[in-house]
């Protein structure tokens, strides 16, 4: 289950690459009203979110899919999902009361734990500021680890980095792009609700590379504050398959995280794992030296 879940959850999918499409129908957009300012659409955002310093939730995650060999899987599980704005997260995923798979970024660093097999219990670990697309593949990214919650669209918008808004092709959403470390992120809003109902990430040549939908929002309680709304719903999928990832929360809320969620080290020693990837060291390309034989 985990490796399934690990390659769709974590890619925050990718849908045919054309801008804002989430629909056959053929709509007119020419035809519909101005959408809102960006203005109105960020302030509204960011101020919906400005109490939300932190988000902890149960989730219950169901994947399906189709591995590289044809064969076909369904799989279930539960874990949490915990966010300490603007940049730590945790998901983690099991069965039963067991963590299986545990994904977490900070700051400074982002991580991985397969405990699946008992027997070898794997971390994956690299440093923030030396990602590349390939180590971010290792953990099943396509985007970079620090765009997890922008794509959830529970991130800060900084207006001055967003661009002018327009309509949705098929004319259910407004949005803008913004800036991403690796390309750029387009946010969609319902023009109702002002909610957002779907995020997208482009590569720096403006090819489509990840995509979440988000739906179904629930109130998040604050101590001593109103509650803010959370997608309790997010689905994603994948190019060229059929598969998906749905993700649902229950009871979100905020609250105090501990500190040791976002501390991989101390999760090391926790979790008891056999073996630890560091992501950032030298690859030893270097021929096996071969014994010589003496003419």
């Amino acid at each position: 289950m985990i490796r399934s879940v690990l390659a769709l959850l974590l890619v925050l999918a990718v849908l045919p690459a054309t801008i804002g499409c989430s629909s056959t129908g053929k709509v007119d957009i020419s035809k519909l009203p101005d959408p809102p300012s960006t203005k109105t659409l960020v302030d509204n955002h960011n101020e919906r979110l400005e109490n939300l310093d932190t988000l902890w939730a149960r989730v219950s995650v169901r994947a399906k899919g189709t591995y590289d060999d044809g064969s076909t899987y369904e799989e279930q599980g539960e874990g949490h999902l915990q966010i300490v704005r603007p940049d730590r997260i945790s998901l983690s995923i099991g069965k039963l009361g067991e963590t299986y798979f545990v994904f977490g970024a900070s700051e400074s660093q982002y991580w991985s734990f397969n405990l699946a097999d008992a027997d070898r219990k794997v971390m994956l670990i690299g440093a923030m500021d030396k990602v590349t697309r390939g180590k971010a593949a290792a953990l099943g990214l396509p985007v970079h680890p620090s765009e997890l919650i922008p794509l959830s669209g529970l991130s800060r918008i900084e207006l001055a980095q967003a661009g002018g808004t327009r309509w949705r092709e098929d004319g259910k959403a407004v949005g803008f792009i913004t800036p991403a470390s690796w390309g750029t992120t387009a946010t969609w809003f319902d023009p109702s609700t002002m909610l957002v109902v779907q995020t997208q990430a482009f590569d720096e040549y403006g090819e489509l590379i990840a995509t979440a939908e988000l739906s179904r929002y629930k109130d998040a309680s604050i101590p001593g504050q109103l509650p803010v709304k959370v997608p309790g719903k997010i689905e994603i999928t994948t190019p060229n398959d059929d598969g998906f990832v749905r993700i649902e929360t229950s009871g979100p809320e905020s609250r105090d995280i501990r500190s040791m969620v976002f501390q991989p080290e101390r999760l090391q020693r926790g979790y008891r794992v056999d073996e630890v990837i560091d992501l950032d060291d030298p690859i030893d390309e270097s021929p096996d030296q071969e014994q010589s034989t003496a003419p």
